[in-house]
């Protein structure tokens, strides 16, 4: 077998996990959890989404097992834009009670495997946050973009990951 068809075999078979979190009974909050459902209808190969109401460090275990990581949360904003970053781990790694952010996450699961996953951060605009489960037409839109860009990034990662 030549070395790129090998590269590619590898490539195929990296793990994706998209976490979409947030609070679906506060309006836009629910976002992440939205499309991390969309995202597990599509039934891609090797790519869980998992919705969770918040990041705790249980899901150290999990993050420990994949290739990939892509959180995916709502932000307060009156714009409609999406935005995408490349997490690196925290400088610290201590967690408030018993949620934590992405980049705690991952400095917990290198501090307990010894490894953390490559990772994204999908952050979606919302501007209402009232309880309720209707969300606003910025985050609608958002959704759309996000459910793209997410496509794009793990089609993306998956090639240029070696």
């Amino acid at each position: 077998m030549n070395c790129h068809l090998a590269a590619t075999l590898k490539h195929l078979r990296q793990s994706v996990l998209v976490i979409g979190y947030g609070n679906p009974l506060r309006s836009d909050d629910g976002v992440g959890q939205q499309i991390a459902n969309d995202i597990a209808s599509w039934r891609m190969p090797n790519v869980e989404a998992i919705a969770v109401h918040q990041l705790t460090p249980e899901l150290a275990e999990q993050l420990a097992e994949t290739d990939i990581v892509i959180f995916v949360d709502v932000y307060p904003s009156h714009t409609d834009e999406v935005q995408v970053h490349p997490l690196a781990l925290a400088q610290s790694g201590v967690t408030t009670g018993h949620c934590c952010a992405p980049a705690v996450l991952l400095s917990t699961t290198e501090s307990i495997y010894g490894h953390h996953p490559q990772a994204w951060w999908v952050m979606v605009p919302g501007e209402n946050f009232e309880l309720g489960e209707s969300l606003s037409l910025i985050a609608k839109q958002g959704i759309e973009e996000a459910l793209n860009t997410i496509e794009r990034l793990i089609r993306t990662v998956r090639t240029n990951h070696v």
